[in-house]
């Protein structure tokens, strides 16, 4: 058993044992790619495909009832690829993103606020063209996120920074191909290990032996994934995905309703998701496009709230706490005018819609007492983006959003759950 100083010295060298076994991985596969045959290499001569893409914008934010800042969001994205051989493409793929603004970040019990936010993602995968119509795709990836909450958090340090690993494999097949229509289907299964390397919870904080839920968020993630997706000839195209996700939580007790955790049985959530998107090209400069999410998660973990008492009186025990079902859809309009070769205005606008419903979990009122009713969650958010080309890859940029946040879950001494925030900002944007 660890104690807690040196439980945070194990979870700091596991977290740099995952960074850096990535990056050997990484390595690995690009060290490798010398011993194929020497006809392989031969076929590989001026076969990189490389894209690059970032974006760099400033601008204004705001939450309701709080202060504005000055905002700055950025990203970027490198993607080089490798033509092996015809049949063989080693794909890799570096994501980033920044966000430093007034905004609330989605935790499982509700809304936390935040001042920056950013992620990092590396993958890198063999795409192998088993047949013409075949393909088969192993894949490694891992990812970093960082949420500082005050401004005087220190990167890294963040309550909620979190960070993934992983591999996998992907399949897919041309199921149809003639003149009018392309169709394709795809079926995937990925594993990741998921950490919270400085996520602590109190009941941990109070076990003076360091033994009580010290990794309480970490998990050990299975995902199966099959979609089939078609584009026709007159403008429509359209996607439907089915994802099974199972969340193995490595630390977390289940509870019962006298408030006592269980000594072996540990959190299991089962989540489903259904994702649809189709768009239209309804003229030669206007396009429309729907996406559109149904999800379910099914947990073992109920809650048992004290309401930070010591008396049991008021304690109350909510069976199905983490159980939800969850609805979006998000239409979109785009305008797209060639001004010249290799340079389009573009215009956009959309409307997003979430629903977030609690079987299980009463709502509160102002003073935490809680109601009959199930809690229920609702966001609207309107978004407007226009791009002006500069260059052929240069590109000046003007977005702005608009969020409502509204729930029958009144008390918010800890979350939010009702707020209206506003974003807007400019910049350029350079694609290679």
């Amino acid at each position: 058993m660890l104690c807690p100083r040196n439980k945070g010295r194990y979870n700091a060298a596991m977290l740099n044992w995952k960074r850096f076994s990535t990056l050997v991985l990484l390595l690995a596969l690009g060290i490798s790619a010398p011993l194929l045959p020497r006809n392989a290499w031969a076929a590989t001569q001026n076969s990189w495909i490389t894209v690059a893409e970032a974006e760099v914008l400033g601008g204004y934010s705001k939450i309701e009832n709080h202060q504005g800042t000055v905002s700055g969001i950025g990203s970027w994205l490198v993607s080089p690829t490798l033509k092996i051989t015809d049949r063989l493409y080693w794909i890799n793929l570096y994501n980033g993103f920044f966000n430093r603004s007034a905004q609330v970040i989605a935790q499982e019990e509700g809304g936390r606020r935040a001042t920056t936010t950013q992620s990092h993602s590396l993958s890198t995968s063999l795409k192998y063209n088993v047949t013409d119509s075949w393909s088969l795709r192993p894949l490694f990836f891992s990812e970093w996120n960082f949420v500082n909450e005050t401004k005087d958090e220190s990167f890294g340090e963040g309550l909620y920074d979190y960070d993934d690993i992983g591999g996998g494999i992907e399949s897919s097949w041309a199921t149809l191909q003639t003149a009018d229509r392309n169709s394709e289907t795809r079926l995937g299964f990925r594993y990741l290990s998921r950490t919270y390397p400085n996520y602590q919870s109190l009941l941990s904080l109070f076990d003076p032996n360091g033994s009580l839920e010290q990794d309480e968020k970490d998990l050990h993630g299975y995902k199966v994934n099959l979609s089939r997706g078609s584009l026709s000839k007159n403008g429509w195209s359209w996607d439907v995905e089915g994802i099974f996700f199972y969340k193995d939580y490595t630390d977390k007790k289940t509870i019962d309703f006298n408030g006592i955790r269980s000594t072996s049985d540990t959190r299991q959530d089962f989540v489903e998701y259904l994702n649809v998107d189709a768009s239209h090209l309804l003229s030669k400069e206007w396009s429309f496009r729907l996406d559109g999410q149904l999800a379910y998660n099914q947990s073992n973990l109920d809650f048992y709230d004290t309401h930070n008492t010591l008396a049991l009186a008021d304690d109350n025990f909510i069976k199905n706490y983490f159980d939800y079902f969850s609805f979006s859809v998000k239409p979109s309009l785009t305008y797209t005018k060639n001004l010249e070769k290799d340079r389009d205005f573009v215009l956009s606008v959309s409307y997003a819609f979430y629903s977030l419903h609690y079987p299980g979990r009463k709502a509160q009122n102002a003073l935490g007492i809680y109601q009959p009713d199930d809690q229920q969650d609702y966001t609207h958010t309107f978004s407007l983006r226009t791009s002006y080309p500069l260059t052929k890859n240069i590109a000046w940029v003007l977005s702005g959003s608009y969020l409502i946040a509204d729930s029958n879950q009144k008390f918010e001494n800890f979350y939010l759950y009702n707020y209206d925030s506003w974003t807007t900002v400019t910049g350029i944007s350079l694609k290679y």
